[in-house]
């Protein structure tokens, strides 16, 4: 709630890094002494924590201006105890990251960050940690799903025995099938997708004039080693690639419903990511019945992905 509060409004307040504040930023602040006008030193059993420093009489010392208003120790104590009121030593992790069926697939369409489930409904992670988000999206997560899965049917049903998707399906039904090369196969990709990343971000600099004179003589070399990096990552891929492919049951609807309605939930999450990149939800309105037509977009897995000129940068620093 804080966080919201500081963050939306016509006057929003930057935070400490001149950017939106989250549950991190207000926590190091609150328990922080500096705020409230203490020097402070590291805690010697754990860097990260700043301690007020005391002198060789006990006495803490005072570091803001007399003109400046640090946070009241009252207040700060009171809000520190509000923001570890729910934490208890012995309560259990519980890890929700596999528990429903399209968690890490779902984005909101607002932000495009994730949506995960909450409970019963789907919600805009960035809306729910306090931060902006222009659409935030809440949807019912049984009806998600029951839409996403329906629509997972309708393409594999809609598909001929030479569709692109059936390939990639039957490659990622292989690689889950073995896993030790579903390792390989997915580092490949990994960095066939970073390669192609770097290829357009240099096309798009050659473009806006970043490698104009006298900065061209740097451009060969980088084309170069780009392309060089792009041709070893399609041949890891080739060779990372299941060279015989089963799609059979994947051709008709009763093997594949018999094949989904035999899976556990584990295995329904696989087979739904044997198709679907990522599923786009977008805000709906208070009281109007969910209309999946017109809410949810599926990235199927054969198609360009709408959204690589803006994740490439981001896959290419992460790998």
């Amino acid at each position: 709630m804080l966080c919201r509060a500081f963050n939306s409004g016509p006057n929003p307040v930057l935070s400490l890094l001149g950017g939106e504040w989250g549950v991190s930023m207000i926590s190091y602040v609150i328990h922080n002494p500096v705020y409230e006008g203490w020097q402070t030193i590291k805690h010697p059993s754990d860097p990260r924590t700043p301690i007020p420093y005391r002198n060789e009489n006990g006495e803490r010392i005072r570091v803001w201006a007399d003109e400046a208003e640090p946070i009241p120790s009252e207040l700060a104590a009171r809000a520190r105890q509000m923001l570890t009121a729910g934490n208890f030593p012995n309560r259990e992790v519980v890890d929700n990251r596999k528990q429903h069926l399209l968690t890490d697939t779902t984005r909101c369409a607002g932000c495009r960050g994730a949506a995960s489930a909450d409970g019963r409904n789907h919600l805009c992670n960035r809306h729910k940690a306090g931060q902006t988000c222009p659409a935030p999206v809440s949807a019912s997560r049984n009806l998600l799903e029951d839409w996403v899965v329906e629509a997972w049917f309708s393409r594999l049903n809609g598909a001929d025995i030479d569709d692109p998707l059936l390939v990639i399906a039957a490659e990622r039904w292989t690689g889950y099938q073995q896993p030790e090369n579903a390792a390989k196969l997915a580092d490949a990709v990994a960095a066939l997708a970073a390669a192609e990343g770097v290829v357009r971000r240099l096309a798009k600099q050659q473009t806006d004039g970043f490698f104009d004179p006298p900065f061209d003589a740097h451009l060969p070399k980088l084309q170069a080693e780009a392309r060089a990096a792009l041709l070893t990552a399609k041949e890891k891929v080739a060779a990372a690639t299941p060279k015989q492919l089963d799609v059979t049951w994947l051709l008709e609807d009763a093997s594949i419903r018999k094949a989904w309605n035999d899976a556990d939930h584990e295995l329904r999450r696989e087979l739904i990511r044997l198709l679907v990149r990522r599923v786009v939800v977008a805000k709906g309105h208070r009281g109007v019945e969910f209309d999946g037509d017109s809410r949810i977009e599926i990235h199927w897995l054969d198609e360009p992905d709408p959204w690589a000129d803006e994740l490439a940068p981001e896959a290419a620093g992460s790998r």
